[in-house]
C-alpha cells in the first residue's frame, strides 16, 4: 500500500505547470555551464601543474609520477577489496576415516544414540581385512540374470536359479578361483525393486565389496541410473554388464552398448569402468556361454591392478556407509525428542486452555508457550533463535491460525460428540482442542524446516505449519480430543 501511494505521489509529481519547467530548464542549463567552467579551469590547472614538473628537475617529475601510481594502485586496491569483497573458497567436509567414526560412536554411545548399526559394520569391516578375501558384488535390479552369471563364472556353486523374478532373497557368498589363481568370494545379493529391505541389503553389500558387477538386460532405468550413481559417487570400481543379448540382434546390442557406455559417464564413474555384454545362456556348437571370456579378463584387470587400491577405496567406502548410518541414527534420535517436545508442549496448551476463564482467541501469542516451543525446538537442532525470527515466525502463524480457528474449533467440536458424556461440552475443552491442535501442528512444521533447513527461516516454518496443519487432521483432532478429555478428568479429581 506505502508503495502504491508513493507511485502516486511521483506520477502526479510529473504534471508540472509551464512556468515550473521553464525554471527546471534553466537550471539545468546553469548546471551544464557551471560544470563545464569547472572542468576547463580544472584541465588548464593539471595543464600548468603538468609544464611546470617538465621544466623542473627529471627526479623531482620521475618521483612524483612514482609517488602519483603508487597511490593510485593503493587507492584502487582498497575500493576493489571494499566494493569486492573476497570469496572464501567452501571448505569440504574431511572424509570420515576410522578413528574419526570411533570417536563418534563413543559420543553417541553417551548420548543414547543407537550405534549398534555402525559398530557392526567396521567389525565386519575388520573381519573382511583379516580375511584377506577379495569380494566381488554381482548387483542389479530383478530379472536380470545375477543368480545365473554366478553359475557361468563359478559352476560349481549352488545358486536358486528360478524363472519367477527375484529369487535372491538374501546375500549369499560363493567362493571362485580365477583363471590367474586369485581367490574371490562372488556376492549375490537380492535385486533391487523387491522392496526396499532389499534395495537397502544389496547396495550395502556392493559397497562393501571390493569390484562391482552391475547387471542389467537393457538400457538403464531411471532407478537402475540411481543405482550407478550411488556406487559412482564412492569411487567403486564397475563394471556393467549386459546380459541377455541372445535377445537381441547385432545391431540392437551395439547400440545399447553405446548407450549404456554414455550413462555410465554420466553417471561419474570412473575411466576405467566398462561395459561387458555376456549372454549366460548356452549358444553355439560347443554349447559355450558368450562373452563370459571377456568378462572373467576384465575382472582380472581391476584384480592386478592394484590390490592396495582396492582395499583403500573398499575402506573409504564402508567408512561412508558408517558415516550415513550414524548420520541416520543421530537424526532419528533428534527426531524422537522433538516429538516428545512437541507432545509436552501441546499437553501445556491443552492444560492452559482448560484453566483459562476467557480463552483468547490466539494462544500463539497471548503466552511464553510458543516462544518457548520455538526456542526449544531451535536449541535441540542447534540453531540460533533470534528474537526477530521468533517473532516473524509467530506473526506469520497468527495470520494463518486467525483464518482457520473457527474451522479448527468446529472440527474440535465433533470430534467431542464422538465421546460419550461430553458431546454437548463445549467453551474451555473445545479451544482447548484447538489450541492442542495448533501446537501440535506449529511443532511439526517447526521441526520439519530446521532438520531441512539447518537454520531457522520463518516463511519456511511457516510454511511448514501449514501444510501439517492439514495432515491428518482428523486423525489428529480425535488424538488431541482424547488428551483434553483425559486431563479434564484429572484437574476434576484433583
Amino acid at each position: 500500500m506505502d508503495r502504491l501511494c508513493h507511485a502516486k505521489t511521483g506520477a502526479r509529481a510529473v504534471k508540472l505547470s509551464r512556468p515550473a519547467r521553464a525554471m527546471l530548464a534553466l537550471a539545468i542549463v546553469l548546471a551544464v555551464l557551471a560544470a563545464s567552467a569547472a572542468a576547463v579551469n580544472l584541465a588548464g590547472s593539471l595543464a600548468d601543474i603538468w609544464q611546470r614538473l617538465r621544466d623542473g628537475p627529471l627526479p623531482v617529475f620521475l618521483g612524483l609520477l612514482v609517488f602519483l601510481a603508487t597511490v593510485g594502485c593503493v587507492g584502487a586496491w582498497l575500493l576493489w577489496r571494499l566494493l569486492v569483497p573476497r570469496r572464501r573458497p567452501l571448505s569440504k567436509a574431511a572424509a570420515p576415516d576410522k578413528a574419526s567414526l570411533e570417536q563418534r560412536i563413543s559420543e553417541g554411545r553417551v548420548q543414547g544414540i543407537d550405534v549398534t548399526a555402525a559398530e557392526r559394520e567396521l567389525e565386519e569391516l575388520a573381519r573382511r581385512r583379516n580375511a584377506g578375501r577379495l569380494y566381488l558384488c554381482l548387483f542389479g535390479e530383478i530379472s536380470t540374470g545375477k543368480s545365473s552369471l554366478v553359475r557361468a563364472l563359478a559352476p560349481e556353486a549352488e545358486t536358486d536359479v528360478g524363472v519367477s523374478g527375484g529369487t535372491t532373497r538374501q546375500v549369499g557368498h560363493y567362493r571362485w578361483r580365477t583363471p590367474a589363481g586369485d581367490e574371490v568370494l562372488l556376492a549375490d545379493v537380492p535385486g533391487s525393486a523387491l522392496d526396499a529391505a532389499d534395495d537397502e541389503a544389496g547396495l550395502q553389500e556392493a559397497i562393501r565389496a571390493h569390484v562391482v558387477l552391475y547387471v542389467c538386460s537393457a538400457d538403464l532405468t531411471r532407478r537402475q541410473f540411481e543405482d550407478l550413481t550411488v556406487l559412482a559417487a564412492v569411487e567403486k570400481p564397475l563394471v556393467l554388464v549386459l546380459n541377455k543379448t541372445d535377445l537381441y540382434t547385432e545391431d540392437e546390442a551395439s547400440r545399447i552398448m553405446d548407450r549404456l557406455r554414455q550413462r555410465l559417464t554420466e553417471a561419474g564413474a570412473t575411466r576405467d569402468s566398462e561395459v561387458i555384454s555376456v549372454s549366460t545362456r548356452r549358444s553355439g556348437e560347443d554349447g559355450r556361454t558368450a562373452g563370459m571370456e571377456s568378462l572373467r579378463k576384465a575382472i582380472q584387470r581391476r584384480i592386478d591392478c592394484s590390490p592396495e587400491a582396492l582395499e583403500a577405496l573398499r575402506d573409504r567406502a564402508v567408512f561412508s556407509l558408517v558415516d550415513e548410518r550414524l548420520t541416520a541414527a543421530e537424526r532419528a534420535r533428534r527426531q524422537t525428542h522433538a516429538e516428545a517436545l512437541v507432545g509436552g508442549y501441546t499437553r501445556k496448551a491443552v492444560i492452559g486452555a482448560l484453566a483459562a476463564v476467557s480463552p483468547g482467541t490466539d494462544i500463539l501469542i497471548q503466552g511464553y508457550l510458543g516462544r518457548g516451543m520455538i526456542r526449544d525446538l531451535c536449541g535441540l537442532y542447534e540453531v540460533p533463535a533470534r528474537d526477530v525470527d521468533v517473532g516473524r515466525l509467530l506473526d506469520l502463524s497468527q495470520g494463518y491460525v486467525g483464518k482457520m480457528l473457527p474451522i479448527t474449533l468446529a472440527l474440535a467440536g465433533n470430534a467431542l460428540k464422538a465421546f460419550p458424556g461430553v458431546g454437548t461440552i463445549a467453551g474451555g475443552v473445545t479451544h482447548a482442542v484447538a489450541y492442542g491442535l495448533i501446537f501440535d501442528a506449529l511443532g511439526k512444521g517447526l521441526s520439519r524446516s530446521l532438520a531441512e533447513g539447518g537454520e531457522l527461516r520463518p516463511a519456511a516454518a511457516a510454511r511448514r505449519f501449514r501444510e501439517s496443519m492439514s495432515e491428518d487432521l482428523g486423525a489428529r483432532t480425535v488424538r488431541i480430543a482424547r488428551m483434553v478429555i483425559q486431563e479434564d478428568r484429572e484437574t476434576d479429581r484433583n
